[in-house]
């Protein structure tokens, strides 16, 4: 009777002990399907430190003036030339006038050298004519004086008329030399103003470029989307005073769109330039999305900080980097499903 006993006992010990052996293995499988499948420990194929990237542009002003009209509203579609904001652009405006005449004043300045050297060169021909007949009168007296010298000596003129003579060849002398002198005065002004046509070509540039400079900043009162895409937030309002270089809000591009996964460095011996990837997509209940890989990053993430790890001040604790990929969606893929696809989702990176 107590063998009995005892046999049974033993049978349900090891009777317990499988059932417990097999409870603990499922658990276990359980656990190890869990951390291979879902928590991917161990898994160097696998990352899901990436996101869904695309150019978020900000868009600024590049005057300053008071807002007159917004014409946008956030998260909307917009096309490439709409209007977004209207500034006022009354203060440009009188720029604008003041520019168009400084430009006009150097034209006008410009066509009154010219005029003025006009009327040099005629007074110079003037003059040139003068010189000439000056010249002959003073040949003619200086004639007369010659013989009213030798007439002097033979005692023919008196010394009187001799005195005359002279007199009338010095005048003539004096008016003659007087006129050469203006002449010369006269070539000096045309040089002169020949020179100030430098001065007023280059004021005329600088004026129009001051001109074309005003037009262009009155041209920047509209503020127009520089492409297509989707704004972001809003951060202005109505008769608000905007300063050059303002960000009044943000566009998003939505033609392309792409993913950057940062791998770590020893899942990186699969990784290279056209490695096909699975693209999981958390925010679409898992859909998963063909692409692959188009460029590596030539330095860590680390080293794109505002502030590097510098490693050579003594405080060495090693740590595994990660390494920038960008993977593009392949043709595979359908439109439809790639335009709900957002900026900044979360998203997991498999390799095929």
């Amino acid at each position: 009777m107590a063998n009995t006993e005892k046999r049974k006992s033993g049978k349900n010990n090891i009777r317990f002990i499988l059932v417990n052996s097999i409870i603990f293995l499922c658990i276990a499988s359980a656990l190890v399907y869990i951390l291979v499948s879902y928590l991917h420990i161990g898994d160097d194929n696998y990352t899901n430190d990436a996101q869904i990237e695309a150019y978020v542009n900000p868009v600024n002003t590049r005057v300053s003036a008071y807002i007159k009209e917004i014409r946008f509203q956030e998260l909307k579609k917009v096309k490439k030339g709409d209007t977004l904001v209207i500034l006022d652009d009354r203060e440009l405006q009188t720029q604008l006038g003041q520019a168009e005449a400084a430009y006009s004043n150097a034209l006008a300045s410009k066509q009154v050298t010219f005029s003025t050297i006009n009327t040099v060169s005629n007074n110079l021909k003037v003059i040139d004519a003068n010189v000439t007949g000056a010249k002959a009168r003073y040949w003619n007296a200086e004639e007369n004086y010659k013989r009213y010298a030798s007439l002097l000596k033979d005692e023919a003129v008196t010394q009187q008329q001799y005195d005359q003579m002279k007199t009338e060849k010095d005048a003539q002398q004096a008016s003659y030399e007087s006129l050469v002198s203006q002449r010369e005065s006269a070539n000096f002004s045309i040089a002169e103003a020949n020179s100030k046509i430098a001065l007023n070509d280059a004021e005329i540039k600088r004026t129009e470029s001051a001109l074309a400079m005003a037009r262009l900043n009155l041209s920047y009162t509209v503020i127009t989307a520089p492409y297509d895409g989707v704004m972001g937030r809003r951060t202005i309002n109505t008769g608000q005073l905007l300063q050059a270089g303002q960000q009044i809000g943000s566009i998003v591009t939505n033609d392309r769109k792409w993913v950057v996964a940062n791998f770590r460095e020893k899942q990186m011996s699969r990784v290279r330039v056209g490695t096909k990837m699975a693209v999981k997509v958390d925010a679409l209940k898992g859909k998963l999305f063909e692409a692959e890989v188009t460029a590596i990053s030539e330095a860590t993430g680390a080293k794109f900080s505002a502030v590097p790890v510098d490693n050579s001040t003594g405080n060495f604790v090693k740590v595994q980097q990660r390494i920038p990929v960008r993977i593009e969606f392949t043709s595979a893929n359908s439109s439809e499903d790639l335009a709900l696809l957002r900026a900044g989702m979360n998203v997991e990176v498999k390799l095929k």
